[in-house]
């Protein structure tokens, strides 16, 4: 019982950096922000725009400005030699920035699920749920196996065409069953694989 209740506080302590590092950052930045704001929110002839101060709708378009010009830098080649110098001489010392930067980087945008499919794939004694990433000339296929709970974080591998079977399934809906430890996968697998074994034992 004292194992669980340790391991358990563990988790929601990990759990937690990341949000709380966030959530400093982003209070620190409006913070800057608000200073830089508030002269030209003063000059203004109103104080309040849909209920909100004029201060706080300037200090916030502020930093998402400057979230986007930090975005179009990051695409250059000399700013991302100057963050990388930052990060492996300064910030991989601190062990919430390197557990915060996985964590960001393990969330996938629209545009990376984009052209992947459900499939199962056929192992010695077990299926397993996995995308479909691409089709290899000589009859392979690479495919990207699931971790669990965080379906972006799993294992890549190249399995033969004939152990691959489509699944009729929406990528999201997978991965919201891979987070949720593999529950909701009786309704959303079982006709699914009935078929699948049939077809593999024609």
């Amino acid at each position: 019982m004292l194992k669980l209740i340790r391991t358990t506080i563990i988790g929601g302590i990990i759990f937690l950096i990341p949000i709380a590092i966030f959530v400093a950052v982003i209070g620190q930045g409006l913070k800057i922000a608000g200073g830089v704001a508030k002269p030209v929110a003063a000059a203004l002839p109103v104080d309040m725009i849909g209920g909100v101060a004029v201060a706080h709708v300037l200090a916030i378009a502020l930093l998402l400005l400057i979230c986007f010009v930090a975005g179009l830098l990051a695409r250059l080649a000399l700013a991302r030699r100057a963050v990388g110098a930052l990060e492996a001489n300064v910030l991989s010392r601190v062990p919430a920035y390197a557990l915060l930067k996985a964590k960001t980087q393990s969330m996938l945008s629209a545009d990376d699920i984009e052209g992947m499919s459900v499939v199962v794939v056929r192992f010695d004694d077990s299926w397993q749920i996995g995308f479909e990433i691409e089709r290899i000339e000589g009859g392979k296929v690479a495919l990207f196996l699931p971790g669990s709970p965080d379906p972006w974080s799993g294992s890549v591998c190249v399995a033969e065409e004939d152990r691959v079977t489509p699944l009729d399934l929406p990528v999201t809906a997978v991965a919201k069953m891979v987070r949720r430890l593999g529950r909701g996968a009786n309704e959303a697998l079982r006709d699914r694989l009935r078929s699948t074994e049939r077809a593999g034992s024609a």
